[in-house]
């Protein structure tokens, strides 16, 4: 059996810098409590990790986020996380003598200051995304000249009464499905100013799971099911290798090990936010089973 391991793997820098600052908050202020407003980074082995150092995740899908914030004592410690966040609700946290700590990723924060850019200088901004992803929040939260391209449900025209818009897009999206959505805007709008700002990480993870040899009969994507990066490697993993069996996966015991069997080639590719640990487990399953 031949193991491939595709790079990057494990953390991109965004999620690295974000769990840095959640940790040094608690190591610089051990007697406060400390909460993640939403989820820091979309992967639950992270977030259990953070509990257990005492950082406590904030994400009741029910309540907003104005009414979690009610929920934290004033004093405390409250962090943003790296998809950006309503800059509104900074200023509520800080009303109740809540400390604010901002993890936003600095690819995401350089599309958020494209935006406003745009918006001062009077022109309209085509943000494609998915609606009810933080990051798209967090771009639509900046203002009424902001208007959704959504991925799935695609926009409507009849609000885009500039004639050169920006068109600018959520980090993590599938690039070879958002080619078909420059396109159409393209056709819609001739003179829409494109942007591509798929982050770098999650481009060559996604070219590097396109590039595998024809050989591979197995492609396993390691990361959280709620990790848009992740859930689009499985798609392109899909998409690019029709005929090769693709499976997405948070950690070992989720692999239906009977799938394994007879398998000559196995490529393992993995989200921006999954830790090593998850990756390094089913590599070495796999090499445990390869030198039987």
């Amino acid at each position: 059996m031949e193991i491939t391991v595709i790079e990057p793997k494990s953390y991109c820098a965004g999620v690295t810098n974000a769990i840095n600052i959640a940790l040094k908050a608690k190591e610089d202020y051990p007697n406060r409590d400390i909460f993640v407003l939403g989820k820091l980074v979309h992967n639950q082995l992270v977030i259990n990790f953070l509990n257990e150092h005492g950082i406590k995740t904030l994400y009741q899908p029910q309540k907003t986020y104005e009414q979690l914030i009610n929920t934290v004592p004033s004093q405390s410690i409250l962090i943003f996380t790296a998809h950006g966040h309503d800059k509104k609700l900074e200023e509520y946290a800080l009303q109740r003598s809540i400390m604010i700590l901002d993890t936003t990723c600095p690819k995401v924060k350089h599309n958020l200051d494209l935006i406003e850019q745009e918006l001062r200088n009077g022109h309209q901004v085509i943000y494609i995304g998915h609606k009810s992803h933080p990051e798209t929040e967090a771009a639509l939260s900046l203002g009424d000249n902001v208007i959704l391209y959504d991925v799935k449900f695609g926009i409507n025209y009849s609000k885009v009464t500039d004639d050169s818009p920006l068109v600018i897009n959520q980090t993590t999206l599938n690039i070879i499905d958002i080619q078909n959505n420059f396109e159409d805007i393209k056709t819609h709008v001739p003179n829409a100013r494109i942007i591509e700002e798929i982050c770098n990480t999650t481009r060559l993870r996604q070219e590097a799971v396109i590039a595998l040899p024809d050989d591979v009969d197995l492609i396993i994507v390691v990361g959280d099911i709620y990790s848009s990066n992740t859930k689009r490697l499985h798609e392109i993993a899909t998409m690019s290798h029709p005929d090769t069996l693709s499976v997405m996966v948070s950690e070992l015991h989720e692999l239906n090990f009977e799938m394994l069997k007879d398998k000559k080639h196995i490529a393992i590719a993995s989200g921006a936010s999954t830790p090593i640990f998850a990756i390094e487990e089913i590599v070495n399953y796999l090499h445990r089973i390869k030198e039987q």
